[in-house]
């Protein structure tokens, strides 16, 4: 069952994100930490988080098939990178604040 987490996900990969970015300025907050947290995972990882929410159509199983690697990894794979994005979304400006606070000290 698809979450608010995955309808993001969706949004972003199909560019949709970036058009409602242009509405409403508070989703370049959410662009931003999906690149951040993209750029801190594997690229393997990442190319099946991209694989997946980049096509519409393509189901769990496919995406599996095509990376040749056990359900429960890639699904772990996912569910952690879903974690991480939503702390980020939550929590990003703690974390912000608290590095620049310990770089300072």
């Amino acid at each position: 069952m698809a979450d608010s987490t995955d309808k993001m996900l969706r949004d972003y990969f199909s560019d949709r994100l970036k058009l409602m970015a242009e509405v409403e300025p508070g989703y370049k907050k959410d662009i931003a930490n999906i690149r951040f947290c993209l750029s801190v995972i594997k690229p393997e990882h990442r190319d099946v988080i991209k694989r997946y929410y980049s096509d519409k159509f393509i189901t769990w199983e496919e995406v599996v098939s095509e990376a040749g690697k056990c359900h429960s990894s890639l699904r772990t794979w996912r569910n952690d990178f879903k974690t991480l994005l939503n702390v980020m979304t939550q929590h990003g400006d703690e974390f912000i604040r608290l590095r620049r606070e310990a770089l300072q000290a």
